[in-house]
């Protein structure tokens, strides 16, 4: 089906914005309005057709009828969806399946939204309530009580560092790098194949000794908006700031002076590529990604 243009995916998402958002508060008074959304008579796809109308519907209709509510707050999911906004269609990358995981697939029409999820149960429950998601079961290398080893560390692993090898600062190659602790190397290959132009990092579990924590997510996505190759800068949004480890390596890796917005726990970053950075990185040897 060819995607819809851009005029009427702005008009799309501002309909949606105003839709769902209000569901998302106080969805009983516009239930009379649902019969005037398009007939829901099959999920809307494998995740591999661009989400339209019908899953903008299904959306509502799921939050409309159910106590689950997404992790984030009204004015959190507010700042990621002016991003979606102005970019939309386009490619997101979530770490992470939750109950808000049908709402970004919806708000991204004729975009790409894919899913990271490192809990199997969980992915089995989350896909068997919408097996239309477009989502991947990945696995973590770290643990959350190894935190402040690996970040006092990292540096010791040139495949980890930009510019630390001969050919100076040039893009970190993230797939296929199993020497540096903090790369996500083995995810699949659609992950490595594109540019990412917003990517969602609120997993995976950061709050026992034992969880993988979301140090390799970070530093992950901060290498893959590094090295995009496309127009434009990569927006990053990092959720459960309010917790030490997510605070210290987004300030080490996502960089405190590309951050440009903030609201509850929520920190958004707009990261240029590296080959459009034209030596002016105010990190200098303290803050090599910066």
């Amino acid at each position: 089906m060819k995607p819809p243009g851009r005029l009427a995916t702005a008009a799309l998402l501002v309909a949606a914005s105003l839709l769902v958002i209000t569901l998302l508060t106080s969805p009983l008074p516009l239930l009379p309005l649902l019969p005037c959304l398009p007939a829901v008579t099959a999920p809307s796809g494998d995740g591999y057709a661009p989400p339209g109308l019908t899953a903008l519907a299904d959306a509502a209709l799921y939050y409309a009828t159910t106590p689950d509510v997404p992790q984030q707050s009204r004015d959190e999911i507010s700042l990621s969806l002016a991003v979606l906004r102005r970019r939309a269609p386009l490619r997101l990358l979530v770490f992470g399946l939750g109950h808000d995981s049908p709402l970004w697939h919806a708000l991204n029409p004729g975009g790409v939204t894919v899913f990271l999820e490192e809990d199997p149960e969980w992915y089995r429950i989350v896909r068997a309530q919408s097996p239309f998601l477009r989502a991947h079961l990945v696995r973590y290398r770290t643990r959350l009580d190894h935190a402040d080893v690996l970040f006092r560390s990292y540096r010791n692993f040139p495949t980890c560092v930009p510019g630390a090898d001969a050919e100076g600062d040039v893009p970190l190659r993230v797939r296929g790098n199993a020497d540096c602790p903090l790369a996500l190397h083995n995810l699949p290959p659609e992950v490595y194949q594109n540019d990412w132009d917003m990517l969602m990092v609120d997993a995976p579990k950061g709050y026992f000794p034992s969880a993988p924590g979301r140090m390799a997510a970070i530093w992950t996505a901060a290498a893959m908006a590094r090295a995009r190759r496309g127009e434009g800068d990569t927006d990053v949004f990092l959720h459960d700031v309010d917790r030490r480890v997510e605070r210290m390596y987004a300030e080490e890796f996502l960089c405190e002076r590309f951050r440009v917005g903030e609201t509850g726990r929520l920190w958004h970053f707009r990261i240029p590529p590296v080959s459009r950075r034209n030596g002016t990185a105010g990190g200098g040897d303290n803050r090599p990604f910066c």
